[in-house]
């Protein structure tokens, strides 16, 4: 009778690992849902081949991008790609592997012939970001306030209707590049926009992260199993 025993104890002390959501957003070309509405993208095989190899058992969710940053943010069990690694969000968040870089730019329309040389000059206009977005939190470390400058929308699909029926209350809109190229092929109004000037940042790498108070051991798993595919 004691090796049974031994053997379920045994059983009993193995590390459990708990079911975590891993969170996301449509952000062409990096991830996105297809017409089927599956998602792919240059980031998807990296995050889910990783995913698999850890051995922890999750659950994945597209949603808008405040929803999803703020799930991340505030739920223990919840980790998030793609999010840039901004100096403001060092502290809140647990970075587990780098998954690519971007850029972003600010667009304007044609017509209207706008031209800025730097972040200063960008302070006289009305700008489109999205919300708790990377362009949000950086121009709001630059200076740039909701009052004066920033309109807030909840999704870029928001930011490209609102571009097209409120062309007199903004002037610029924030982008990520690949995201522009990739929504010009399915819609060619956007072919009015045109970039005026690329935003100057060191901080521009997308990263894998979790909540910072997601567990020990199911962060470790995380961090290894990226590391070994990276290390492919």
């Amino acid at each position: 009778m004691l090796k049974p025993i031994i053997l379920s104890l045994a059983m009993l002390l193995q590390p459990c690992f708990a079911a975590i959501t891993v969170v996301t957003e449509n952000l062409p070309s990096f991830q996105y849902q297809n017409a089927q509405g599956v998602l792919v993208g240059t980031v998807v095989e990296e995050v889910t081949n990783a995913l698999k190899k850890s051995g922890v058992e999750y659950t994945l969710s597209v949603n808008a991008w405040p929803i999803s940053y703020n799930a991340a943010l505030r739920d223990e069990k919840t980790c998030i790609f793609s999010i840039a690694r901004l100096p403001s969000r060092e502290d809140k968040f647990s970075w587990v592997a780098k998954l690519g870089n971007f850029t972003a730019s600010f667009y304007s329309f044609k017509s209207q012939q706008v031209k800025i040389e730097n972040l200063e000059q960008a302070k006289k206009y009305r700008i489109a970001v999205l919300k708790d977005n990377y362009s949000h939190v950086y121009l709001s470390e630059h200076g740039f306030n909701e009052q004066n400058q920033l309109i807030l929308l909840d999704s870029f699909e928001n930011i490209y209707d609102v571009l097209k029926s409120r062309r007199s209350s903004i002037d610029m809109v924030v982008l990520s590049d690949e995201q522009f190229n990739y929504e010009l092929k399915k819609d060619k109004t956007l072919s009015l926009l045109k970039a005026i000037y690329k935003i100057p940042t060191d901080y521009q790498d997308l990263y894998f992260a979790c909540n910072k108070n997601l567990e020990s051991t199911t962060l470790e798993k995380l961090t290894n199993a990226f590391s070994s595919n990276q290390a492919k």
